[in-house]
């Protein structure tokens, strides 16, 4: 087993690696061995930036969380009867420790049972040969890869290579991991690997998953930098029936999945401190095939929230009757702005990427001007003027924004004269 402590001295930040080597004294003086182990020591060997620090030692967890706090003035929580916990120091960094275990599942998909064990065991109940590699921290030994699994070897392959047979009948939410680390990193699924994922789709143990997992591992694909290589991944190795049985990688699709790749960029390019959900944009696009109905159900069938669900439905009602009302050969900006003012920012995207050109610009100048623009006349103005707070306000400003939309007020004194020369009108039809 070789050393990598100059990598690591190279390549994590200074705060890092004094956790790191008081770790492996706490540990040395409790007659302990800790590893640093998970996804950080597989981005450390590949240069790639992670602040996710687990550990895991050949002792009692939670007894060396205490001592690693107290060593670091810093604070434990969320333990747990697997004898794993969260030391947290100042500013807010985070490390997970955890007892070193190995696992047995009594049934396909089932929860583990649990009980302590060795680093080697606790390497080998992990989803992926790149992910089962450890660093020993002990003073002695610090920096020495512990690699049992030949992980060090498929990252340079840049493979993706399941630990044993069984790796995916154990826990079947490994299949879209797999897809998820092979894009996240440009790496190959191994023939071996994939033919393991497609026995396991074929069986019927996801229905004894639970949803919720399906969908939190769901939501890490579509969150990755470039999901739609991930989907393309996952319609191969027979995954998207775990969606819906009705979603097909077809040329339909594939086109709308191409144009919401454009449609991002454009919209992180245009407002880049502008924030949007990109998993629910891509899960949308993933239903377009669905009928309303089915996509309802699908949302309801994963739990997602009542807002993500709405975001969702509207992403396909949006679809097709904003595009007809859209394509329309002439249309103000105040009709643009009426027609888009109730839709989600993720259901706008995706209208944008299923729509033509025409439509496409009228969302583009609806994101760009029409939805920040406001009146200056307010509510305390319309008191003044005489007006008692009622369905008369609202309409009056309404109807303000709507000249203001189509240009043809600019100062507030141009409001308060629009105001004025209109209240006779609205409260006429009060």
């Amino acid at each position: 087993m070789k050393s990598i402590k100059g990598i690591m001295e190279e390549r994590l930040l200074k705060k890092v690696m004094q956790v790191l080597k008081a770790a492996g004294e706490v540990a040395e003086g409790m007659g302990y061995s800790a590893y640093l182990v998970g996804g950080l020591v597989r981005d450390i060997l590949l240069d790639v930036e992670n602040l996710d620090v687990d550990m895991t030692v050949e002792g009692e967890g939670i007894a060396f969380a205490k001592k690693l706090a107290q060593r670091l003035s810093g604070r434990v929580k969320g333990q747990t009867r697997f004898g794993t916990a969260i030391v947290t120091f100042r500013g807010g960094f985070k490390v997970d420790v955890a007892t070193a275990r190995q696992e047995h599942y009594e049934r396909p998909a089932a929860l583990p049972t649990v009980e302590a064990s060795s680093i080697r065991e606790d390497q080998f109940r992990r989803d992926f040969t790149i992910n089962a590699m450890a660093i020993k921290l002990n003073p002695g030994e610090f920096g020495k890869l512990i690699d049992f699994f030949g992980g060090e070897r498929d990252l340079r392959r840049r493979v993706v290579r399941a630990l044993h047979d069984g790796s995916f009948i154990d826990d079947p939410t490994r299949i879209f991991r797999a897809v998820r680390f092979s894009e996240r990193y440009q790496f190959k699924i191994d023939e071996w690997t994939k033919d393991l994922i497609k026995q396991a789709t074929n069986l019927a143990m996801f229905d004894k998953l639970t949803i919720e997992r399906v969908r939190d591992e769901l939501v890490l694909i579509l969150s990755e930098k470039n999901p739609v290589r991930a989907i393309k991944k996952m319609a191969e190795l027979h995954e998207l029936k775990f969606i819906h049985q009705g979603i097909k990688l077809n040329k339909q699709l594939r086109k709308v999945l191409g144009n919401l790749e454009e449609v991002l960029n454009w919209f992180r390019s245009s407002f880049p401190k502008e924030k949007c959900e990109q998993w629910l944009i891509y899960f949308s696009a993933l239903l377009h095939g669905l009928t309303l109905k089915e996509a309802r159900a699908t949302c309801q069938r994963f739990h997602l929230s009542r807002k993500d669900e709405e975001k969702v439905i509207k992403s396909k009602e949006g679809a097709s009757r904003k595009r007809r009302e859209l394509g329309k050969e002439k249309l103000s900006p105040s009709q643009i702005y009426h027609q888009l003012e109730k839709l989600p920012l993720e259901s706008l995207l995706v209208v944008m990427a299923r729509a033509d050109r025409i439509v496409r610009e009228r969302i583009s100048l609806y994101l760009r001007e029409l939805r920040s623009i406001r009146l200056k006349v307010t509510g305390d103005d319309l008191k003044e003027l005489g007006l008692k707070p009622g369905p008369q306000f609202a309409k009056l400003l309404k109807k303000t924004l709507i000249a203001k939309l189509d240009g043809s007020l600019k100062t507030k004194r141009d409001e308060l004269n629009y105001v004025k020369m209109n209240i006779s009108k609205i409260l006429s039809k009060a």
